[in-house]
């Protein structure tokens, strides 16, 4: 090829960078990426150019280039000088500017990643929505008055009326509010009206969207303007709650009511955050770095100095914890008694003496009898423990659990006369047998709400028979005599309430193999008890003598909460003492562990066998150095992740199960 033909071909062009001209005022901008690598957990400086001087604020989103990619980070803070020694790079663009990552939440954030031993760009996802561009061109109005409510559901409560005035008085008063029979919504209607009426803010974090649907009531009924609540939650969309979050943001609804993330919400002159029912798993995070909006509403209670509400039937242990730093709100125990109806247990010393078989049965003839008489007079809610038919069926002649020929997953059966079909991969098993005594007869092992509702509706001809699971949830029942079967957390609320409340497969519940499986049982029968009249009757189907069982009868959740405590002390597990669980392989937990610089305080405990190969490692230490040893694992996370070493060790403080 000759030099005139090799001057025709197109030679690759040298990219030159374009000199950027750079703001005068505070040009450097030190910006958190969005990234969930651990070691990527820190500020990194860009220089702001001109053209972004006004809008390049901190809180704002900006997206920058970060090794060779562009990468979304939020504008932590401005400065005069950078300690880098090199050029830095330019701000590519500022995404938005609405300031929406304020001081406060930006503090919260950061205390939530050190607590838990996380990134604060994984805290920053949960506390700032995605941002919508419709949304932040809405026009909203300014804060409207709140009409004056009285408190009188209050009023009974010891030091209900003294929590309402010290919250409005600026001052940081802290209560854990046991309300028994009492509807939640209500109280915390009035006094998100109270506080709302005195120009402040409040947060109130509830489990789910039916509880939303309860508080919007009551503060419906006490005329409340639409246009100062704002309703946080994941299942109205992303659009919709970034709407409803920009109002909160930009102080024109002061009353915020939401599922978990709500907690995060950026209400300003805020007096108070609440929680509905803290013990529901619903408000811990699943994924990193695992927190519970409890331990938000603490941290976010001292950080800002505002009123903290637990509240809810019955006290968690976590609460009970916090005492006396928190105290205890609630009637005095002879009115609580006098206004909740009689609890008794089916397999006590007289109902054993009625049918000495009772303890054998799952629904004992204490408890049809106590059915009957309670269908006339209205409706008879029944807890049972399980969705579906018959969740877990075993061999008829040798108790075997029947299996899967396929996969080894269990074995389910949906209907009386249905063939087993596998839990894990829908394989229908029509020749089943055992591979044990190649029996081919099943028995159930676990009977399921449907085998409940259709026992129930032939032994009670002419009663409609009504079902709640979490797969159909009624929302609502009128006041004729019918059979509600209903799992945890699924019940429907009585008109007039419920006649009576059976409560099966109690023994079973609380031989759960979890740490907190009596906390959980305890929460859901009290549920149940605060949806019956008070002269209604609530029957337990459990071990008399069980401690959880003690407590429902005697009305009483500050003792069990407190019992439960003193147990887990004695033992040092959660929330007597931090913990952290280390979870991954083998080689990796002990590289992990070793690389940690532990007081002589901390107690090690494993490696025991987890899931997949997998082990888990817990480490626990004193409360007071719960602070310390997070700082210690998340350093150690990063550094194990600069050097893209090995694989990766899940860390958990504080998990929900052991």
């Amino acid at each position: 090829m000759s030099d005139d033909q090799l001057s025709l071909v197109p030679g690759k062009k040298k990219r030159v960078k374009a000199e950027v001209p750079i703001a005068t005022n505070l040009p450097v901008a030190q910006i958190a990426i969005d990234s969930q690598l651990p070691h990527l957990d820190r500020v990194f400086d860009y220089a702001v150019p001109a053209k972004f001087e006004a809008i390049a604020q901190p809180g704002v989103r900006v997206r920058i280039r970060f090794a060779g990619k562009l990468t979304d980070g939020w504008l932590i803070s401005r400065v005069q000088e950078s300690d880098h020694p090199g050029t830095l790079a330019a701000i590519t663009n500022v995404i938005s500017p609405e300031i929406v990552l304020i001081p406060e939440i930006l503090e919260l954030a950061q205390s939530v990643a050190d607590r838990q031993a996380g990134t604060l760009s994984d805290v920053l996802r949960n506390a700032v929505p995605n941002r919508h561009a419709g949304a932040e061109a809405t026009q909203f109005p300014p804060a409207g008055e709140i009409a004056e409510v009285t408190t009188d559901a209050w009023t009974d409560y010891v030091g209900g009326e003294a929590l309402i005035k010290r919250t409005l008085a600026g001052e940081q008063p802290r209560a854990i509010v046991t309300t028994g029979g009492d509807n939640p919504a209500t109280l915390l209607a009035q006094y998100a009206m109270a506080i709302a009426h005195g120009g402040k803010s409040i947060v109130i974090t509830v489990p789910d969207r039916a509880a939303i649907d309860r508080v919007l009531q009551e503060l419906a009924n006490l005329q409340c303007p639409k246009s100062a609540i704002a309703v946080l939650a994941a299942d109205d969309g992303p659009s919709a709650r970034y709407r409803n979050w920009l109002a909160v943001l930009r102080s024109s609804s002061r009353i915020v009511i939401g599922t978990r993330n709500a907690i995060f919400a950026p209400a300003h002159n805020l007096a108070a955050v609440c929680i509905w029912d803290d013990w529901n798993d619903t408000l811990a995070d699943p994924q990193a770095p695992y927190w519970h909006a409890r331990d938000i509403a603490v941290l976010r209670s001292a950080q800002q100095n505002i009123a903290l509400v637990l509240i809810g039937a019955t006290m968690s242990v976590e609460a009970c914890a916090l005492m006396p730093w928190a105290v205890q709100v609630a009637k005095s125990r002879d009115q609580l008694r006098t206004e909740s109806p009689k609890v008794r247990s089916a397999l006590d010393e007289s109902g054993e003496k009625m049918n000495p078989a009772a303890a054998g049965s799952r629904i004992p003839s204490t408890v049809m009898q106590a059915m009957k008489s309670a269908l006339t007079k209205g409706p008879v809610l029944v807890l049972v423990s399980r969705t579906g038919y018959t969740p877990r069926i075993t061999c008829d002649t040798c108790r075997t659990l029947a299996t899967c020929s396929e996969c080894s997953g269990p074995l389910m059966q949906t209907a009386r006369s249905s063939a087993p079909v596998c839990y894990l991969c829908g394989h229908i098993e029509s020749n089943w047998h055992c591979k044990k005594c190649k029996g081919t007869s099943v028995r159930a092992a676990a009977v399921g709400s449907e085998r409940t509702a259709e026992e129930l509706g032939r032994a009670f001809p002419g009663i409609p028979v009504r079902s709640s699971t979490s797969d159909h949830i009624l929302r609502t029942v009128d006041s004729r005599p019918a059979i509600v079967v209903a799992t945890a957390g699924a019940a429907p609320i009585a008109a007039d309430g419920y006649a009576a409340a059976m409560l099966l497969d109690g023994n079973s519940m609380l031989s759960r193999p979890d740490l907190s499986a009596s906390q959980d049982t305890y929460a859901k029968w009290n549920e149940c008890v605060s949806l019956v009249r008070e002269d209604g009757e609530v029957v337990v189907v459990a071990d008399s003598t069980h401690p959880a069982v003690q407590a429902l009868i005697r009305h009483d959740p500050a003792g069990f909460a407190q019992r439960e405590l003193e147990e887990r002390t004695q033992v040092a597990l959660p929330p007597a003492i931090r913990l952290a669980a280390l979870t991954g392989e083998p080689n990796d937990v002990d590289e992990a562990v070793a690389m940690l610089s532990l007081p002589a305080q901390t107690l090690i405990r494993g490696p025991v066998p987890d899931k997949n190969s997998q082990v888990r490692m817990l480490i626990s230490c004193d409360r007071r150095l719960g602070i310390e040893l997070s700082a210690q694992l998340k350093a150690m996370t990063a550094a194990r992740s600069a050097k893209h070493k090995g694989g990766s060790v899940n860390v958990r403080i504080d998990p929900l199960n052991l």
